[in-house]
């Protein structure tokens, strides 16, 4: 899938296939920042390349982006609504003040889905390993080595 149908099929997704809520660099952004997480999970090649993502994502990969992309642009509208404020007229009335919260439910949703897919992919294991760091293992009567700074 190209970069505009990754956006396209995020679009209606959410429910703004007439781009109303969401602007096209807004889930730009969010489509280049889920291309790392979802390489380093699955392991797929993938790049952002001229405002491409090279190369194009397809199956499993392509849906683990769009999740996770889609969980991101729920954050935007998070931010968005924060501070809306309720809004009244005679009898009529807007509630607006849970609108964070309910984009904060479609989030979390979206994120247990996509770590779901993820485990589900990986065989029923869900280990984040942070790149900076490497696991030690020591046996038991293993020596210590004292290092000649730390004397």
């Amino acid at each position: 899938m190209t970069l505009s149908e990754l956006i396209q099929a995020m679009r209606t997704d959410l429910g703004d296939a007439e781009g109303i809520l969401f602007a096209d660099p807004a889930l730009e952004r969010c489509l280049i920042r889920a291309i790392y997480p979802v390489r380093q999970d699955t392991g797929a090649a993938l790049l952002p390349i001229n405002g491409e993502i090279v190369p194009a994502p397809d199956g499993l990969v392509a849906e683990l982006l769009l999740l996770l992309a889609e969980s991101y642009a729920c954050s935007i509208m998070r931010g968005k609504t924060a501070n809306a404020v309720n809004v009244s007229s005679g009898d009529k009335r807007i509630e607006r003040t849970n609108q964070a919260k309910y984009w904060a439910e479609l989030e979390a949703d979206l994120l247990a889905r996509y770590r779901q897919r993820v485990m589900d992919l990986k065989g029923g294991e869900l280990f984040i390993t942070p790149p900076s760091l490497r696991p030690v293992l020591f046996e038991q009567g293993s020596e210590v080595i004292e290092y000649e700074r730390y004397k």
